[in-house]
């Protein structure tokens, strides 16, 4: 109990007592009642007070609660408590962030397929800085110099289909200084060209650099938030972060694929390897039963070919190999495969090609390589460097992957046998 209540209700215990004594008293012994009258009275006008006080307090506090005091302690206090509650949702909403760009950062990095990236990438920035559209830039095949859009979201890929952008424009010149996101609204309108004005009249407000070894490899581009509000500061430093996890993972997708390139090419020439042959020949064999296609195994080795290393030397017969393995790049189609088989041995995987298919490529091919100017290639006998090529079919010649392969090198040598500078089925000159 507080202290300025206890002397209150102490008296009007006390008074309680005495009244309860007097009316046992009066009871037994007949006193007038008029001597308990001060005593009533007093007691009377402590219990009023008391309520009376407790009243007042309470519609005292209750006001003061809804209305506030008038004590600038008190509101400096309230204002205090304002601002830290400000600073405490600004620091959740940072937290909160900082946790969706770890999660980001751990994912991206993970992928190492370009176009899976990409998509992750854009899901990634539209759902972290809540825009409905975006666009990624990179390198094309028509010109390493120019940048085209690769993947958009929100946008009409007949819109883009002829936009590029020079890797040497003056605006790529801000982001070698400074790697960091810009706003085209905010950008020197002497850097920006017909191209930049009409990325910003399609709603581009962003763009970012995507880094590989130092150098700008391409850009991404960020449309205008969904409540059309602009990017603060903070979310303009995300998108940046972003940028750069997707910067670190591009070069991660792109070291894998030189890595496992690398693991299956050969390296002087370039073709495939033994060791993707087989696995590639597996599977097409396994599609060509599936579907009851054709597939045709070419051998072809270089004719005479210990003779023009012995004579050249090592450097100039690896710069024939090399030579004729683009020539059979040449003349490839993009579904078959040529492989190095080893040494000056060669062969090519021909999907959905019958017999008389395989032999129309392989004299084209033969003839090819016969009328191309090798380096000193008069030391060979007969004045040319040439080949000799043997085919095998399935399912004519053979039903397994191996018996394939067993059968078109049997036909190979067998044009060794002929001659040499020919091609020889295995279903019509194998023995």
């Amino acid at each position: 109990m507080k202290k300025e209540n206890f002397l209150p209700w102490l008296a009007t215990v006390a008074l309680c007592l005495e009244i309860l004594i007097f009316f046992i008293i009066y009871s037994i012994f007949d006193i007038p009642v008029f001597i308990g009258l001060p005593s009533t009275t007093v007691f009377v006008l402590a219990v009023v007070w008391l309520g009376f006080n407790k009243f007042v307090k309470r519609k005292y506090l209750k006001r003061h609660a809804t209305e506030g005091d008038d004590n600038p302690a008190d509101s400096n206090l309230q204002e205090t408590n304002v601002e830290l509650q400000n600073v405490t949702r600004v620091m959740r909403k940072q937290i909160y962030d900082l946790h969706n760009l770890f999660e980001v950062s751990i994912n991206l990095t993970s992928i190492l397929e370009p176009q899976q990236l990409l998509r992750s990438s854009m899901l990634s920035i539209i759902g972290q800085l809540r825009s409905n559209q975006a666009m990624v830039f990179l390198p094309g095949k028509k010109d390493p110099n120019f940048i085209y859009p690769i993947y958009a979201k929100g946008f009409s890929k007949q819109q883009w289909e002829q936009f590029s952008i020079s890797l040497e424009d003056p605006l790529f010149k801000k982001f070698r200084k400074k790697m960091i996101a810009i706003n085209l609204r905010e950008v020197d309108k002497k850097l920006l060209n017909e191209k930049w004005i009409k990325l910003i009249e399609n709603g581009i407000s962003l763009i970012a650099p995507i880094i590989h070894k130092r150098q700008i490899k391409g850009i991404i581009a960020l449309g205008q938030k969904m409540n059309q509000e602009l990017f603060s500061q903070s979310e303009k430093e995300i998108f940046s972060l972003l940028t750069h996890f997707i910067s670190v993972a591009f070069s991660n997708t792109i070291l894998y694929q030189k890595m496992e390139l690398s693991s299956i090419t050969d390296k002087l020439t370039g073709l495939y390897n033994y060791r993707f042959f087989k696995k590639r020949l597996y599977d097409e064999m396994l599609r060509a039963k599936r579907y009851k296609h054709s597939l045709s195994l070419i051998f072809f080795d270089a004719d005479n070919f210990k003779n023009y290393n012995d004579t050249l030397g090592h450097p100039a017969g690896d710069r024939a190999l090399k030579k004729i393995a683009e020539l059979v790049k040449s003349s490839i189609r993009k579904s078959d495969i040529a492989v190095r088989y080893g040494g000056e041995e060669f062969c090519i995987i021909l999907p959905e090609e019958d017999i008389q298919a395989a032999r129309m490529f392989g004299e084209r091919l033969r003839k090819k390589i016969e009328d191309f100017q090798f380096f000193k290639e008069e030391v060979q006998p007969g004045g040319k460097l040439t080949v000799s090529l043997g085919e095998a079919t399935y399912p004519e010649d053979a039903e397994s992957m191996q018996d394939l392969i067993d059968k078109a090198d049997a036909a190979m040598y067998q044009a060794k046998n002929l001659g040499k500078n020919r091609i020889c089925l295995y279903s019509e000159n194998a023995t």
